[in-house]
């Protein structure tokens, strides 16, 4: 058994491999499991080529379940590439199985609040606010943050992995909890951003009777609007938060996303006929629910 010393270049390809394949040999079963042992499948090879058993051990190890974050799946095979250079083994091939075992989790958690939520919403927002002023601005800047992501933070963070290896458990556990904890408060803090400046509900009210309309003067010019005998949105939301039914909106859309068997799609097509119906309610009687 043969414990090889890895070059740059070599170290560089490994990773490519596991960006590659970490992800396009997901399935049902095993998840990200045939994609890391593809990933380590040469580091394998160097270390227990000559050893069958071991080999064979190594394998059916490196197979089994296994999920995280992709880019956080950078540390683990950084750390399990480091073990293997310095000392071979079933030892070590134990080690690496706890060391997945124990990470993917905590990783997961780190890396789907950090890229999944914060990354996501900051750059979609800004994607979608630049969209709607007619600029592809927000187009580059989303393709922008996923070439960075790629090329620059993946190689960090398996460079971080190699270089430390099991260190990095205890060495930096309270900086990444502390990291964890100040990105999910910035994620709360930009979802309150955008539910206040991106989503619109306004309520309407009670008229004096069906279509009944009054000119009101806008800008110096004379426009049509509901004429009220109770208007919710003035006469009440408004006086508790002006933004009230968007905050609505958005806690209800969350509550029903937790809800089992409830997905994205099937709460756009009910938000889009509930609309449909409030919209007939107020044309057929004189009771505006959202305007």
């Amino acid at each position: 058994m043969t414990n090889k010393r890895y070059t740059k270049a070599e170290l560089k390809k490994l990773h490519w491999s596991n960006i590659w394949h970490m992800q396009i040999g997901w399935n049902y079963e095993r998840m990200q499991g045939l994609g890391y042992l593809t990933a380590m499948l040469p580091v394998l090879k160097n270390s227990y080529g000559d050893n069958p058993e071991l080999m064979d051990k190594a394998l059916r190890t490196h197979s089994q379940f296994f999920n995280t974050q992709p880019s956080m799946a950078d540390i683990i095979i950084g750390m399990n590439i480091a073990l293997e250079e310095q000392a071979g083994g079933a030892d070590v091939i134990d080690t690496a199985a706890a060391i997945k075992t124990s990470l993917m989790g905590p990783f997961a958690g780190i890396g789907d609040t950090v890229f999944g939520m914060i990354a996501s919403t900051i750059f979609g927002a800004l994607a979608v606010d630049f969209s709607m002023s007619g600029s592809y601005l927000g187009l580059f800047l989303l393709v922008a943050w996923s070439l960075i992501v790629l090329l620059v933070i993946r190689p960090i963070f398996f460079n971080l992995g190699y270089r430390q290896g099991t260190n990095l458990v205890t060495t930096l556990s309270g900086q990444l909890n502390a990291f964890t904890d100040a990105a999910s408060v910035l994620g709360i803090t930009v979802i309150g951003g955008m539910t206040a400046t991106m989503v619109n509900l306004t309520f309407g009210g009670i008229r004096t009777g069906t279509q009944a309309m009054k000119e009101v003067e806008v800008n110096g010019d004379l426009v049509k609007v509901p004429d009220y005998f109770i208007n919710f949105q003035a006469d009440l939301f408004d006086k508790i938060m002006p933004k009230f039914g968007s905050v609505i909106l958005v806690a209800t859309a969350y509550y029903l996303l937790g809800k089992e068997g409830m997905n994205s799609n099937k709460l756009i097509m009910g938000t889009i006929v509930l609309c449909l119906l409030f919209a007939a309610l107020g044309q057929y009687t004189p009771i505006n629910i959202l305007v």
